[in-house]
């Protein structure tokens, strides 16, 4: 179980159009697989984003930006030979003789064995689409925050490998970040965030201290400590070297799961780079003469 998931991503986004005078719009793309479980239940997509950015004051210091994403999502079992449905294994527990399942993903044809395999490599795919609000705010020279809202799943998509229809339920998340510097190396960034999915729904409080190594190449290293409801400690670190950024995190299980995995979490590890595109200036001639 110990890499039974594992969830490659990748993103990028750029403007492409300024819209008068402070306003702009922004396109990009977006490609992630998820594996997960015994089964490995691969869930696979690629999506496109549009943004439009507000900017709410003369100097751009607070922007609102409206986001909106689609794209095709495909779900997959690669592998059923293992796997037990629900209702075989109640039969081995109430010691029912020739125990056997109706899930029609292991056993197709009818009653049969607890552990397939069944249907050959099911597969669902779907349209997604989504869309969000943030608002950026810089307060003064060393403080500056976040606040995100986002509705995912919004045309509640059907996801099931078998024949009966299944709605994916809408995601809601939020999240909110401060970040301020006390002194002119010494930084703390608090950080919130939420997401709920029917019947389900999380928390999660993060708390970061950066030191910057040196400030003229952007060098700064990141500690921190996170808590995940009911779950998971969380260890944190993080590397700034320009306008690239790294942070890696490991979960500490805190809850009574903790007798499955003995404490033993799991590693996220995540890399972005902020790249800049300068439009050379144009500059009219001017041509000075003597004084007279």
């Amino acid at each position: 179980m110990g890499n039974a998931y594992s969830t490659p991503s990748f993103y990028i986004d750029a403007p492409i159009l300024l819209i008068g005078k402070r306003h702009w719009i922004g396109v990009g793309g977006l490609m992630f697989q998820d594996v997960a479980g015994d089964g490995k239940l691969t869930t696979s997509s690629f999506q496109l984003t549009g943004s439009f950015h507000l900017a709410l004051d003369k100097k751009s210091n607070t922007v609102l930006a409206l986001g909106v994403q689609w794209g095709k999502v495909q779900r997959k079992l690669k592998n059923l030979r293992g796997l037990e449905a629900g209702d075989y294994l109640q039969q081995v527990l109430d010691d029912v003789s020739n125990a056997a399942t109706d899930d029609e993903l292991l056993n197709p044809s009818g009653p049969g064995g607890g552990g397939g395999p069944g249907q050959s490599d099911p597969k669902k795919d779907f349209t997604d689409i989504n869309a969000g609000l943030l608002l950026t705010s810089v307060v003064n020279k060393t403080t500056n925050y976040n606040i995100g809202f986002s509705v995912r799943h919004i045309t509640t998509p059907d996801y099931n490998f078998k024949s009966s229809t299944v709605d994916l339920p809408i995601r809601i998340t939020a999240h909110a970040q401060l970040n301020t510097a006390l002194t002119d190396k010494i930084s703390l960034t608090p950080e919130l965030y939420y997401t709920s999915i029917d019947p389900a729904s999380q928390f999660q409080v993060h708390g970061w201290a950066g030191y910057m190594l040196k400030p003229e190449k952007n060098l700064k290293v990141s500690f921190g400590l996170g808590y995940r409801s009911n779950d998971a400690g969380q260890l944190l670190f993080g590397l700034d070297y320009g306008d690239l950024k790294a942070q890696i995190a490991y979960d500490v299980t805190l809850s009574s799961l903790n007798e499955a995995n003995n404490y033993k979490g799991g590693f996220e590890i995540g890399v972005y780079f902020i790249g800049k595109i300068y439009k050379k200036p144009k500059v009219d001639p001017v041509i000075l003469g003597p004084h007279l």
